[in-house]
């Protein structure tokens, strides 16, 4: 409604302008091409999140400053940012775009100057079947693989059942506060002797602790 009163108080040249703005911002879309994404060296991901479609997109073509300062504005009222995050993995790989069949094959596109790839379907936002609301939840589709190396500190945080959900990634300006787990859940930190790798393929629960760290999971620890 917002959207709408704006554009009848801007008048008929600057409505026109704005028709050619958004032209002009028509996103450039590559559908399940066999062509991998670049991998950050570096761990740090920059991901939109398209409410109207559910969907996750993810960038390494950004600084934290820029990201920071980065607002979709008016034009896509759709698109909302995620926190930068960083991963704790020795590697992490996605090896696929949820809407393609074949491994391997990814859909880009281009939003607000960067180049995206679709990373995820987010088909739960508020769930709380897990914690009972103690813990946020939600749940994803995707295709992504993590490998630690020998030597590295695995995190998993664990229900009651035994459940594993492995840490995946932190805020970058992760939050100084106390983690309170719901009753029956530990954290556990595992030494690995050996390298080890995480299968995050299919529906993929999500659980944030308070200082915004990400477990992803049930994993086979």
């Amino acid at each position: 409604m917002r959207a709408i009163v704006f554009l009848a108080a801007v008048g008929t040249t600057c409505l026109l302008g704005l028709g050619a703005a958004i032209a002009q911002a028509a996103p450039e879309t590559e559908v399940c091409v066999a062509r991998a994404p670049e991998q950050s060296a570096s761990g740090v991901g920059y991901e939109l999140i398209d409410v109207a479609r559910r969907q996750a997109w993810v960038t390494i073509d950004w600084t934290p400053d820029a990201y920071a300062a980065f607002r979709p504005g008016i034009l896509a009222p759709h698109w909302i940012k995620s926190d930068p995050r960083q991963g704790v993995a020795a590697m992490t790989r996605a090896l696929q775009s949820p809407d393609c069949a074949n491994a391997g094959e990814f859909t880009y596109k281009t939003l607000f100057g960067k180049r995206f790839f679709h990373i995820a379907d987010i088909t739960s936002i508020r769930g709380e079947g897990l914690t009972g609301g103690a813990l946020v939840e939600g749940e994803v589709f995707k295709h992504h693989m993590l490998q630690f190396s020998t030597g590295q500190t695995a995190s998993f945080l664990v229900s009651p059942e035994g459940d594993h959900f492995v840490l995946v990634n932190r805020p970058l300006d992760m939050a100084a506060v106390e983690n309170t787990l719901p009753v029956g859940w530990r954290l556990d930190d595992v030494a690995l002797s050996a390298p080890w790798q995480a299968d995050l393929v299919g529906s993929v629960k999500v659980l944030r602790l308070a200082d915004g760290s990400s477990f992803q999971g049930p994993v086979t620890s």
